[in-house]
């Protein structure tokens, strides 16, 4: 039986990157504001109307029926990248182990470690996705853009929801990731049945992605507080044993 000590070992430098490359994706939101600041559109960025890749086109002109002009494109899209990018590393990094189980020092169960893997592989295709979506704007390759969208948006949610159920029994923070993947894939369902054809259509896109961010970065933080406690527990059981005499 493995002690306390080793497991499920979140403690090492594999996971506190892991969980640190979840919580950079919050980076989105400065760049968001940073590039809807800087909006040089006939009007005024409207975060209800126009989809957050408007953000990231590159000419100047009309898109699908929008004025877009974007003249800090490449730092959104860049955004992008680093977001999808963290995303990878994340899914990568954090084992089934450890992630199943929320980075507590309990067993996972073979059904709970095939779920978190089920998360982790959507987590790197939704990441994966979010790549293709930096590195082909909105207005270069129009459909090869929305793929990679949609690998995002539906990869992130199902793996919060598989994860937030999975966290359900180990910690609060599970109710909080699945209400924010189900929040999300509702949106998306949403988006992809009325083709994002609503009346304000960028507020839906928002509630379909701004909660995978949120969700994948609170993800981080359990993690990484997961191994902050496993380094004080290290520390106490080292602290605690008995001194070798001395020869």
């Amino acid at each position: 039986m493995r002690s306390r000590e080793t497991f499920p070992a979140p403690a090492d430098v594999r996971h506190y990157l892991g969980a640190w490359s979840a919580v950079s994706v919050v980076q989105f939101f400065v760049a968001e504001a940073v590039v809807a600041l800087r909006w040089a559109g006939p009007t005024p960025y409207s975060r209800s109307a126009n989809f957050i890749s408007d953000l990231g086109a590159l000419r100047c002109g009309l898109h699908s029926g929008r004025e877009v002009c974007s003249p800090l494109n490449w730092l959104m899209n860049g955004s992008f990248v680093l977001q999808g990018l963290g995303m990878l590393l994340a899914a990568a990094l954090i084992t089934s182990t450890v992630l199943g189980v929320a980075a507590r020092p309990t067993e996972p169960s073979p059904r709970g470690l095939t779920a978190t893997t089920a998360a982790r592989i959507l987590l790197a295709a939704a990441g994966a996705g979010l790549v293709v979506v930096g590195l082909v704007p909105e207005d270069s390759i129009d459909a090869l853009h929305l793929i990679g969208a949609g690998f995002y948006f539906g990869g992130a949610s199902l793996a919060l929801v598989i994860l937030g159920a999975q966290w359900l029994a180990h910690t609060a923070a599970g109710w909080a990731v699945l209400g924010l993947g189900v929040l999300s894939l509702v949106s998306t369902v949403i988006g992809a049945t009325t083709r994002l054809q609503v009346p304000e259509p960028g507020l839906l896109e928002r509630f379909m992605a701004y909660p995978i961010t949120f969700g994948i970065a609170l993800m981080g933080a359990v993690i990484f507080a997961g191994a902050q406690r496993q380094q004080a527990e290290i520390r106490r059981l080292r602290a605690a044993r008995p001194s070798s005499p001395a020869s």
